[in-house]
């Protein structure tokens, strides 16, 4: 696939001579500005400890679909000497992979789990941008409004559970500026499709057990009853017309 040139714009956090940023930088220069956050400090933050990050993986959903996004991701962020970063609905990193160098230069700039990746905590990145606006986005050199960022350039989209809505977390593709790839946003985007797609698939086929076990004991049941899962929706019914979900 051809590459393209890289979006050029002026320094992170100046109003300055230059290009203007895109629209979804200058939004999220302004929010972190207002935050509190300035250029030239460090993306430092305070891990989580090990208890508590294996507490959060055990309880994510995401972890249900960390197949999904190894096959769709691992692969190509070893390939192009990037990390795939899987971090929670926080900012918070619980999962990363990808090429070894990459990985090592990554723990230079605190890009590892536990750490936060918030805009307030990292301005503006991919990671944290994709959560303060709910859609996709690619963040490349100094479009980052932290300055130690604009070596790097990175790529993430947001994964919503299906049952629900839930934000769960985010999913990146980081690396060097020298990595920058135009494909890699449709990539992130189509990979975390697949993987929400598999949440639903998984979800239907649970509704489908309970209204199996459900059925006998609503056939027993004299009056009006539903039978519905932990996020509302319905397995079964008897005496009444049911909503598809509560």
């Amino acid at each position: 696939m051809p590459r393209t040139q890289p979006p050029s714009p002026r320094t992170a956090g100046s109003r300055g001579e230059g290009a203007p940023p895109r629209p979804v930088i200058d939004a999220s220069w302004r929010r972190v500005s207002r935050d509190g956050v300035v250029p030239g400090q460090g993306t430092e933050s305070e891990r989580l400890d090990r208890e508590v990050l294996e507490g959060r993986r055990r309880t994510s959903a995401l972890r249900e679909v960390l197949p999904e996004l190894g096959r769709g991701l691992a692969g190509a962020a070893q390939s192009a000497g990037q990390v795939m970063i899987v971090a929670d609905a926080e900012g918070r990193v619980l999962w990363r992979s990808g090429d070894r160098r990459t990985l090592r230069l990554a723990n230079t700039i605190s890009l590892a789990e536990g750490a936060a990746w918030e805009e307030r905590a990292t301005g503006t990145n991919a990671i944290g941008t994709a959560l303060a606006t709910g859609t996709a986005v690619q963040v490349h050199g100094g479009e980052h409004f932290v300055r130690v960022l604009h070596r790097w350039t990175c790529a993430a989209a947001p994964l919503h559970d299906p049952r629900d809505g839930e934000l769960l977390g985010v999913v990146d593709l980081s690396g060097p500026r020298s990595t920058f790839h135009p494909a890699a946003l449709a990539l992130v985007q189509s990979v975390t499709r697949l993987a929400e797609s598999e949440l639903r698939l998984r979800h239907l086929e649970s509704v489908e057990v309970l209204r199996a076990v459900a059925a006998p004991l609503l056939s027993r049941i004299g009056g009006p009853a539903l039978v519905v899962d932990p996020q509302g929706w319905v397995a079964g019914a008897t005496g009444l017309t049911p909503p598809r979900r509560l």
